[in-house]
């Protein structure tokens, strides 16, 4: 997809395909319509993540078992219990938290321009356009890991899949819900369980 094939001018800013008009940069995007104020509005706008003007000229994409090219990244739409799967799998090699910009807007920016910005995964959230107009449901979150980033990713999804962490996982209502030994072990040096 090139500019001209660009529905929402938001990827044209944030793939960095068209400098932001300085109405967008003072807030008109999101004001009166989203927020309560041009001054948010504009905040919105200066924290935008943006690919350099000029230093792609398009995107593409295509589903994962069919691709004929080597991708930046790739996006999953999930649920949040595939996504606690794939964060589990993200934290096996470092142990960090996941840093991410939440927004109510732009999926499509905000999927893909952090995480190839950073080398980081990222989490979004399917925005209007993504829900009305491509048919995202409403359970559905998405997860972008760099391509770099993949092979840690699977890595870690075969470990947490070893532990017991896995799709799909039963569940079973118990008065008391048993404890790893990993977790009795670091309650009992608390001694907050009698």
């Amino acid at each position: 997809m090139l500019k001209e094939d660009m529905w929402c001018f938001e990827p044209v800013v944030g793939y960095g395909l068209e400098e932001p008009p300085e109405y967008f940069m003072e807030g008109h995007n999101r004001y009166p319509r989203d927020v309560g104020t041009l001054e948010a509005g504009r905040h919105y706008a200066e924290e935008f993540p943006r690919f350099a003007v000029g230093e792609y000229v398009g995107v593409v994409s295509a589903p994962l078992k069919s691709v004929s090219f080597k991708p930046d990244l790739v996006m999953i739409y999930c649920d949040s219990e595939q996504l606690n799967l794939l964060l589990l799998a993200r934290e096996y090699k470092e142990g960090y938290n996941l840093k991410c910009a939440l927004s109510s807007h732009a999926a499509c920016v905000y999927a893909v321009v952090p995480a190839i910005t950073t080398g980081q995964c990222q989490v979004a959230i399917p925005c209007r356009g993504d829900r009305w107009v491509a048919m995202a449901e409403s359970d559905e979150l998405i997860f972008s890991v760099p391509l770099e980033r993949l092979e840690d990713l699977i890595t870690g999804l075969r470990h947490v899949e070893k532990t017991g962490s896995k799709l799909p996982h039963g569940r079973a209502i118990q008065p008391e819900s048993e404890m790893s030994e990993e977790y009795k072990k670091i309650a009992n040096m608390m001694k907050y369980l009698k």
